[in-house]
């Protein structure tokens, strides 16, 4: 492991590592990252990606809140992948980074039962998660399941003018029904789905 500041870095980064001032947060990037659970993991698992840097500008195209979690840690390097791209290019990766990873939806079951082995056998620290996720995983499994399944959920009636009705069908597309629409609007408003 290689050592700048608190942070650790994976061996095969180091071919990789650039003054960490070399390079800036992107002044367009929108997302509001967890610099506070990005540091734990970090601290925990070290270093075990670069970010990614437009080369023309210097500006953090992937990575913007691992960059400030390092420099929180007192990193005076980070690893980098230069992307030769116009700035188009640019912010659409940076938007792709952003936006793809918050559709992804989880299986909890899965999550659940990996959630439940590391913390048997190790330790949630530095996933992000803690021990009352388990909890509340667990409690979501052992609810009944009725034929219709969405039966007992509250229904929830919004009276809207026409125009906000209209702007709100054009922000959600992309979805495949109301619950997902909803669920978009949430996301776009800064829910992270928990």
């Amino acid at each position: 492991m290689i050592t700048s500041g608190l942070v650790l870095f994976h061996e095969d980064l180091q071919p990789l590592l650039v003054d960490i001032d070399s390079v800036q947060q992107h002044p367009s990037n929108y997302n509001n990252g967890d610099v506070e659970a990005l540091g734990e993991s970090i601290e925990v698992n070290g270093m075990y990606r670069p970010i990614y840097v437009q080369s023309s500008t210097g500006y953090i195209i992937a990575g913007n809140h691992t960059w400030v979690a390092c420099k929180g840690l007192g990193a005076e390097k980070i690893p980098v992948v230069r992307l030769d791209v116009d700035d188009n290019t640019a912010l659409r990766i940076m938007l792709a980074d952003n936006r793809i990873a918050a559709m992804a939806v989880p299986d909890n079951a899965q999550l659940l039962d990996l959630l439940k082995h590391l913390d048997t056998h190790d330790s949630l620290l530095g996933t992000g998660y803690q021990s009352y996720d388990i909890d509340v995983l667990a409690a979501l499994a052992e609810m009944p399941v009725e034929h219709d399944e969405f039966a007992q959920w509250p229904t929830i009636t919004v009276q809207v003018p026409p125009h906000v009705r209209r702007a709100y069908f054009r922000m959600t597309d992309a979805a495949g029904g109301d619950r997902e629409r909803f669920e978009l609007v949430l996301r776009l408003a800064g829910w992270d789905g928990r």
